[in-house]
């Protein structure tokens, strides 16, 4: 071997030296790395596992009661609010909801469970529980391949809404008396003096005939006037289907006064389609506090504007009833529109309680309908109008 070829073997010595050099700390560089990506690696493990106890730790000691059920409908996890109250103190985990506790599966419960279950949505409701004499308000979450139940006992809300549904109520009938007395004070005076008439002896027969049957007339008024009043208190024990059209003009006739007095003139538009099926009181509640609303709102020689008509809910597309309460008032201001419907909110305080229009909202949405305002306070288009809609159940 010349001396170039050893000169240039121990080039390539020397380059093989520095490339190895090299990639030894290359390498060292990559275990650094490597370690650390490890390290957080297993500090993020180690988070998710503390984050997990935490949340195990949260739901097990939470008011609520959680279950969680697998594809087959067997216990996964029940936590101790469960277990104590649903099961009175019973480990069930393993156990199958449908085949071992047929008895705590309400069909109403049940088939929201499956819809859940089925079609993999969040299902939230509040019901009945007949078992435990409870209202529940239940969220069912899918979790995996199974679903997450979560019970909140709200009884004593229930029970609190129910109270102040019964005040309303009764305010109801307090703001309706003084115009159902005026609307009955007023014919029975005229049959008292018609009766007067008929017993004076100068009366000739024909007068007679003509004041008696002016009496009958004023006592078919009253009697009128007494069998609305009766329909708007009396509810029934199931739904039935009832005419719109026909329930505001049972309200309208009970303010009638009102409207003579202060000369506000009533444009009805009927449609023949209006049939609904409902609790015809609860929706009389709802219009005679849309209507008592609206007077308030008006100066005399106003306009009340009534329509019935076939429409649709354009979010879900159902068909069904709307009914518009339109009057050229004053109008409400964009701030008390946002809390229009809060219970013991009122523009009015020295009559009012606050609590009509939130009860009428509870009305309609218990019977899977929506209520809808738009107002205006610019000059010369002030006004306010409620749009009702109530879907048909077919």
């Amino acid at each position: 071997m010349d001396e170039i070829e050893r000169e240039q073997l121990r080039s390539e010595i020397a380059t093989l030296r520095l490339l190895l050099e090299v990639n030894e700390a290359a390498a060292l560089d990559e275990a650094k790395r490597a370690d650390r990506a490890l390290d957080t690696l297993r500090q993020e493990a180690a988070t998710r596992e503390q984050q997990a106890k935490l949340v195990h730790e949260i739901i097990a000691a939470s008011s609520d009661a959680v279950l969680v059920l697998d594809r087959n409908w067997e216990f996964l996890y029940v936590n101790r609010r469960a277990r104590d109250d649903i099961f009175s103190g019973q480990d069930v985990v393993g156990a199958n909801l449908v085949k071992d506790f047929p008895e705590i599966v309400p069909a109403t419960f049940y088939r929201r469970y499956e819809k859940a279950m089925d079609e993999r949505v969040p299902v939230v409701f509040e019901d009945f529980y007949g078992p435990r004499e409870r209202w529940l308000a239940v969220s069912v979450s899918p979790v995996g391949r199974g679903i997450a139940i979560f019970f909140r006992d709200v009884t004593e809300r229930r029970l609190r809404e129910a109270a102040l549904h019964k005040t309303e109520k009764l305010a109801a009938v307090g703001r309706l008396a003084s115009s159902i007395s005026h609307e009955i004070n007023n014919p029975l005076e005229s049959v008292v003096n018609l009766l007067y008439l008929i017993e004076h002896p100068d009366v000739s027969p024909v007068d007679m005939k003509t004041y008696a049957s002016l009496a009958q007339s004023e006592l078919a008024r009253v009697s009128h006037i007494v069998t609305n009043t009766l329909k708007f208190h009396r509810q029934t024990v199931e739904a039935a289907e009832c005419k719109m059209s026909e329930i505001m003009d049972s309200v309208v006739s009970l303010f009638q006064g009102r409207l003579a007095t202060r000369h506000i003139a009533v444009m009805r538009r009927y449609s023949t389609k209006d049939t609904v099926t409902c609790f015809a009181g609860d929706i009389r509640q709802v219009f005679a506090n849309l209507i008592a609303n609206s007077l308030d709102a008006m100066p005399d020689s106003g306009q009340l504007h009534l329509r019935v008509h076939p429409s649709c809910d354009w979010r879900t597309g159902r068909t069904g009833v709307r009914v518009l309460v339109a009057d050229n008032g004053c109008g409400m201001s964009a701030a008390t529109l946002r809390t229009l419907f809060e219970p013991f909110v009122t523009t009015k305080p020295a009559t009012g309680t606050g609590l009509g229009l939130w009860v009428s909202e509870e009305i309609v949405r218990n019977h899977q309908g929506t209520i809808r305002p738009r107002s205006s306070q610019r000059p010369g288009r002030t006004g306010t109008v409620f749009s009702v809609f109530f879907p048909h159940t077919n």
